[in-house]
């Protein structure tokens, strides 16, 4: 399942309550009519309006402006739906599920609700001639999958329908009869207070004792009225209530007793369901569990700070199924089994997958097809004693009331399932390789209809009080996470390898696109002065989210990049034909950046040709004011598929099978044969396990796939100890278990760094837990499986403090991947302030790309330069002497003074001590040598010569002996950041002057030179969790040798004390272990950061991606 993203965020119920609002909303002539229509036709070549066009590319750009129940309302438009159903590719009419029944109108097909309709309608109501029965009951051929079954709460087989009558016909005006009683009581009683509420007196003046006996009779009668109208709404709502449960009850009696004999009915599948119901594990609805809390968490109301589900039970009382057929796969097809999927003895059907997996072909629509549609009911038992009351489904629900986090008070809320009612779709695809089902999808044909009951603070108090905010909360909350999955959405689970024990099995990316972006030409000026400053972004068109961005090139109309990026490809881009769109903006300082051109190709025309780069020019396209744009975009892009796992590197079954006499092509007999056939010695190799066979090194460039599952045990340490007068004798610290009542419970979040750069949050912060479930993840392109290392940070979600880290897993792939390329495993967390386990699935496939040894590297290094240098010049317009250097990146810069310098002849050497210029995106980032001009770049004054040096040619941990080019120009700035090359040199006016040399290093990670560049929060986590796992000990080992030559100077003193405080303050000991110095610390940096605003980076922070549950 796709995790929560930018794609998929995570719903609420706010945002399900303004969907189901609009939807209602929508005037009647806007709705659809659920009579057959054939498709319109095109309207023509006409080109899509333009300004429209671009206005909502833009709102794409932008990010989402509704929240995210609110989308949710938006979207679901009218009461009625016709959807695309994405298990028979059919349309089919939807609507959400009601506990009342409703039928289908046989003149019109219009589904319509009949309040006062039984729900098992009479003999002649059933009769295939008449129509309005439904699927099961209606003559051959006359059922259209195009509709549903008409109500998913009774069941549609015609041996169960002449049997309960409808609600009692004196039920609906005892109800009414009820519900005026309590309006008559709450007239009668308010008459009652304007009679008799008021004494003698001037009861209007505050504190009085007219005013006193005013207060005390309103307050008694106002009670009164009060108590007496609740309880005629409890007995109303019990008496509702029960009647159904009676009523559903009677039927599950019946179909139970006339099962055996009862063929077209789905007790067979209800008396499984029933077997195997009370005995499952109710571990296995955690992940339901957990997007329930995940929606309830993101729609909490501003005074309640935390939600959390504790607990959950099945009880005995099993869903029951009511109905159930049969649809075709496509309306054309012939009918199944199709013998074009079975294999006939010849193994070509597991040739021909195998093949098609070796060139990246989607497995997932091969095979065949089997479709049903299911309706299912749930009521819970007669009675509200506590024993029937345990034998429904339920949960135990906590609240967190509090006060900007200053307190905390936990309010526990049984949470009773009263029923649900609801219609599915299931697709189950067939294929010829064991366990012959590959892929489950199902979709819900509108939102289930749920009703639940909620009692506070102990499942033993009887339902006197019936919460209805915290039950409506509930309710939407369910009925939100199911829209996720209501027609056209679906769900498709891959049983093949859930059996198979792998818990990832495969990407979700199928193969990546590698992109070199080389530069742009002769584009159109967006600036007063003639110029703009271009930049290049690449996104898929109908997603819309930025997927990287160039840096940006200051006055130019010629810019050249020469950047090199991966974009990973799913069959979610395949199904949705979406188009890679290259966009050329231009960057503004003080308003919206503006569209100089863009480039968009279908995605599916990109893949055709695999394996290889690709070199493209094209012209850039415009919005509303042209269909071309002045310019050209030269660019390269391939399509590199997943390598198939190597079979010589699986290691060694535990437990081979032994081989068999005879195989069973062996022994078969095809028609016409007059023995069993010989010529089949061997069946064909089993394909590559792969939890045992491990990354092909010859293959180092791949799509890394991290997934979360839980944390087992987690918590804070407490180091305070046992404390008093009589601690003599008793334990230091307490070894108990975790316990989810300890005040000590973290609210934990996970991030995700891969090479020393924080790629994922995965921001659903779970409140006050020990046992976090996230099941979410993150796929990344990785350059070299081999150098890179894998972090996982949990942190400790605080308020008016930051973040602390609870603990880290440091894992390093060449280690983890060396027995296969999947692993799933517990690791512990350490180097932080908690305890606890984490556990984890990796995996890794190769793409088939191979890169030069320079593109190998990771995006964040040191460099180290120079130890000397020299520049020589043969050219009289720039005279050997003695200059400043500047030495600059995108986040640093170094200056080595003129003094440093000697000229000798045409020469000029400096020997400078080692300098270190820190780095963060090192495939778009240049080392640059400004040779005189000031003393930095903000100066603003221009050097008289310079060189760059272009990151991407350096290996990593390697010294580089380079030569580069000094040029002199009119625009230097503007060269800056452009890469010299022939196209540079036919565009910009300047001269080569000299060539500077030096020797390079560029080492790969952060180090201590990094902590005064974090300038944002993403660098400042990635550094403070390189500086828990790698920084202390080395700072540590520099420390330890202070004394070697018998003389700690200040400076070595200063160091420890420093290294000292910092191990304090991540630990959380000393004054750190106090709240409030924490806070007084995290308000001293927000002020100053505030007052003094870092400059922003050149790198973009990430978001938050994919996750949910997977």
């Amino acid at each position: 399942m796709e995790p929560y993203s930018e794609r998929r965020p995570v719903p609420t119920t706010q945002k399900y309550q303004s969907e189901q609002q609009a939807r209602e909303n929508v005037p009647q002539s806007s709705k659809r009519s659920f009579s057959p229509q054939p498709p319109p036709g095109p309207s023509g070549a006409e080109r899509p309006d333009a300004k429209g066009e671009k206005a909502e590319m833009m709102n794409k750009l932008a990010g989402p402006k509704l929240k995210p129940t609110e989308k949710v309302k938006k979207s679901r438009a009218g009461s009625n739906k016709a959807v695309r159903d994405p298990t028979t590719g059919t349309d089919v009419d939807i609507k959400d599920a009601d506990f009342r029944g409703t039928m289908l109108d046989a003149h019109h097909w219009h589904i319509r609700y009949i309040l006062n309709f039984p729900d098992y309608p009479q003999r002649d109501e059933i009769s295939p001639e008449v129509g309005i029965g439904g699927p099961a009951v209606q003559a051959e051929n006359a059922a259209s999958p195009q509709h549903i079954s008409p109500a998913a709460a009774k069941p549609q087989n015609i041996s169960l329908k002449p049997f309960l009558p409808g609600r009692p016909a004196a039920l609906r005006p005892l109800l009414r009869l009820l519900g005026a009683l309590q309006l008559g009581l709450a007239v009668a009683f308010g008459l009652m207070w304007l009679f008799f509420g008021f004494p003698v007196g001037r009861w209007w003046y505050p504190f009085s004792n007219p005013w006193l006996i005013w207060v005390f009779r309103s307050m008694i009668i106002g009670g009164m009225g009060a108590a007496a109208v609740t309880c005629l709404s409890l007995v109303q709502r019990k008496l509702e209530k029960e009647v159904e449960r009676v009523r559903a009850d009677m039927h599950r009696e019946r179909g139970e007793k006339f099962a055996p004999p009862t063929p077209e009915s789905v007790e067979w599948l209800n008396a499984f369901t029933r077997t195997i119901w009370g005995i499952m594990n109710p571990e296995m609805f955690v992940p339901i569990a957990d997007i329930v809390e995940d929606i309830m968490q993101q729609s909490l109301p501003s005074f309640v700070d935390a939600v959390r589900i504790s607990d959950i039970g099945q009880g005995t009382n099993p869903i029951r199924f009511v109905s159930i057929r049969a649809l075709p796969d496509q309306p054309t097809d012939k009918e199944f089994p199709r013998e074009d999927w079975i294999d006939q003895g010849t193994n070509d059907l597991m040739h021909t997958a195998e093949d098609d997996r070796r060139e990246g072909l989607d497995t997932d629509q091969s095979g065949d097809y089997v479709n049903f549609e299911l309706s299912f009911s749930y009521q819970a038992l007669p009675g509200q004693g506590d024993s029937l009351r345990s034998k429904n489904i339920h949960l135990l629900i906590e609240f967190f009331l509090g006060l900007y986090d200053w307190l905390h008070i936990p309010i526990p809320i049984w949470i009773q399932v009263e029923g649900f009612v609801g219609t599915i779709r299931l697709r189950l695809q067939f294929i010829p390789e064991p366990p012959l089902i590959r892929n489950v999808t199902f979709t819900f044909m509108g939102v289930p209809a749920v009703e639940v009951s909620a009692i506070p603070m102990a499942k033993a108090l009887p339902n006197v009080l019936d919460l209805p905010f915290v039950s409506r909360f509930v309710k939407m909350a369910i009925a939100a996470g199911t829209a996720e999955f209501v027609a056209p959405k679906s769900m498709t689970l891959n049983v093949q390898e859930l059996l198979s024990g792998a818990a990832i099995g495969d990407t979700r990316a199928i193969g990546v696109f590698f992109i070199t972006i080389h530069y742009a030409q002769n584009i159109s000026a967006q600036d007063s002065n003639g110029l703009s400053d271009p930049y290049i972004v690449l996104a898929y068109a109908k997603f819309g989210k930025p997927l990287y961005s160039t840096r940006i090139i200051l006055g130019d109309l010629n810019p050249c990049y020469e950047e090199t990026t991966a974009l990973l490809v799913t069959q979610d881009e395949l199904k949705s034909d979406e188009e890679l769109s290259v966009m050329l903006w231009d960057s503004d300082r003080f308003s919206a950046d503006d569209l100089v051109g863009r480039v968009q190709i279908p995605v599916k025309e990109l893949i055709e040709t695999q394996n290889e780069m690709i070199d493209r020019t094209d012209q850039l396209m415009g919005f509303e004011d042209a269909d071309t744009m002045p310019g050209l975009l030269h660019w390269s892009i391939g399509y590199f598929t997943k390598v198939p796992l190597n079979k010589a590197l699986e290691s060694e079954r535990d437990a081979p099978p032994p081989a068999p006499h005879k195989t069973p092509p062996q022994m078969e007999m095809r028609p016409g044969d007059q023995a069993p056939n010989p010529a089949f010695l061997d069946l064909p190799p089993p394909p590559p396990d792969v939890q045992k066979t491990p990354p092909d090194p010859n293959y180092p460039s791949g799509i890394l796939s991290v997934v979360i599952h839980q944390i087992n045990n987690l918590e804070r340490q407490n180091l305070k100890g046992t404390s008093g007068k009589n601690r003599e004798g008793q334990a230091g610290q307490d070894t108990d278990e975790a316990s989810e009542q300890s005040s000590n419970m973290p609210s934990a979040y996970c991030e995700i760094i891969i090479n020393d750069d924080l790629q994922k949050v995965i921001s659903r912060v779970k409140q006050y837990t020990t046992m976090p479930f996230f099941e979410a993840g993150t796929e990344r392109f990785v350059r070299d499986w081999q150098k890179t290392v894998l972090r996982l940070v949990v942190r400790d979600s605080r308020l008016r403090e930051k973040d602390p880290i609870l603990g880290v897993v440091n894992l390093k792939l060449k280690d983890i991947l060396k027995e296969g390329s999947e692993v799933t495993r517990l690791f512990s967390i350490t180097e932080g302030i908690g305890f606890g386990r984490m556990n984890v699935s990796i995996l890794f496939r190769s793409v088939n790309l191979q890169l030069p040894r320079n593109m190998l590297g990771w995006d964040t290094a040191t460099i180290l330069a120079p130890i000397f240098l020299t520049i020589d010049t043969n050219n009289s317009d720039f005279r050997p002497q003695a200059r400043k250097l500047l030495l600059s990146t995108t986040d640093s810069q170094e200056r080595v003074p003129a003094a440093g310098g000697v000229v000798e002849d045409n020469t000029v050497r400096w020997k400078v001590d080692l300098l270190r210029l820190p780095v963060y995106n090192r495939y778009s980032s240049s080392l640059t040598f400004d040779i005189g001009g000031g003393t930095s770049i903000a100066s603003g004054s221009n050097p008289k010569a310079l060189a760059v040096l272009w990151l991407q040619d350096l290996v990593d941990d390697e010294e580089t002996d380079i030569e580069l080019p000094v040029v002199v120009g009119k625009n230097l700035k503007q060269l800056r950041q452009n890469v010299l090359n022939d196209f540079t040199a036919s565009t910009h006016d300047y001269t080569v002057v000299g060539r500077i040399k030096t020797r390079v290093k560029l080492d790969s990670g952060l180090d201590e030179d990094h902590e005064t560049h974090t300038s944002t929060q993403a660098r400042r986590h990635a550094f403070e969790t390189y500086d828990h796992v790698e920084g202390e000990a080395i700072v540590a080992e520099r420390n330890a040798h202070a004394n070697d030559d018998g003389v700690i100077d200040s400076q070595e003193r200063n160091a420890i004390e420093h290294a000292h405080r910092r191990q304090l303050a991540n630990r959380q000991r000393g004054i750190n272990g106090l709240r409030p110095y924490r806070t007084a610390i995290w308000m001293k940096e927000g002020i100053k950061n505030r007052i003094r605003p870092s400059k922003t980076s050149a790198k973009r922070e990430p978001v938050v991606q994919s996750e949910a549950k997977l």
